[in-house]
């Protein structure tokens, strides 16, 4: 392919110039056999001069068209993500009220007791152990074995005391041990953590007698003997009952509601 060099220039510059001289002839004759003339020879040069430009116009519109459309989508697309920032912020509000509101209502419904709200400010989990810091101690009047409790149901007990903070060891703890009892048939079991599940989710409730009318569905709260968990706070719900390894007692599984990870404030029960 040629390329259009200095010669082609000239050449073009000089079509131009008779095209725009003839041009001015025939508007200066008007309407007579010349400018008739003229106008006959120029009208083929003036509809390719006149289709070459609208096209050069359409296709550089097209080109404007297409780069502010490019724009406004990407003003579309940031608008959409600030939209979408906001629906998660507002469903995180929505969540912490509806948390809340379900602490102040439990704080209400526990009249046996004293309760105040604490922060998880620690958080301590491995194969043993399942142990949360919060922010209230002896000066708020917490006591060791005070129970600590949330809406979805036991956290633990508290096992030291601080001026300014306590530690709680989760009902997920290897050490720890809760009685407890069927909420429907009144059947009693000691309600233990699962192996290596220290941070939520599962519990057992073991030595149940070989008669229990257990079933699975049914809720497990703490049954209020040992005099450290008051009586009526839910542990989970049965997922599954089975015989221990000897075949003496029964066994079931828990499913639980409470996630020591996600755990942000509790209650604490003081007595």
């Amino acid at each position: 392919m040629k390329k259009f060099g200095k010669k082609h220039f000239i050449i073009y510059g000089i079509i131009t110039a008779v095209i725009l001289a003839l041009a001015a002839l025939s508007f200066k004759f008007g309407n007579n056999p010349v400018s008739n003339a003229i106008g006959t020879v120029l009208s083929p040069i003036q509809k390719v001069c006149s289709s070459a430009y609208n096209g050069t116009k359409n296709f550089i519109g097209n080109i404007f068209s297409a780069d502010d459309m490019a724009k406004e989508n990407k003003k579309l697309k940031e608008k959409v993500l600030l939209l979408e920032a906001e629906v998660r912020m507002l469903d995180g509000y929505k969540t912490e009220n509806e948390h809340l509101r379900g602490m102040i209502e439990l704080k209400e419904t526990r009249t046996d007791f004293n309760s105040i709200g604490a922060n998880v400010i620690g958080k301590k989990t491995d194969e043993e152990s399942s142990i949360i810091t919060l922010d209230k101690g002896s000066k708020d009047g917490v006591k060791v074995n005070s129970v600590v409790f949330v809406p979805e149901g036991l956290v633990g007990v508290v096992f030291e005391v601080n001026t300014n903070f306590c530690k709680v060891r989760t009902i997920f703890d290897a050490e720890s041990s809760v009685s407890a009892i069927c909420l429907r048939s009144g059947d009693m079991g000691i309600a233990e953590p699962v192996e290596h599940k220290t941070t939520g989710g599962k519990c057992v409730l073991n030595y149940l007698d070989r008669s229990s009318k257990t079933v699975i569905g049914d809720i497990i709260e703490t049954s209020g003997t040992g005099g450290i968990y008051p009586r009526g706070i839910k542990i989970g719900k049965v997922t599954e009952i089975k015989e221990d390894s000897r075949n003496l007692t029964l066994s079931a599984t828990l499913e639980t509601e409470i996630d020591v990870n996600r755990l942000d404030n509790v209650l604490i029960g003081i007595r």
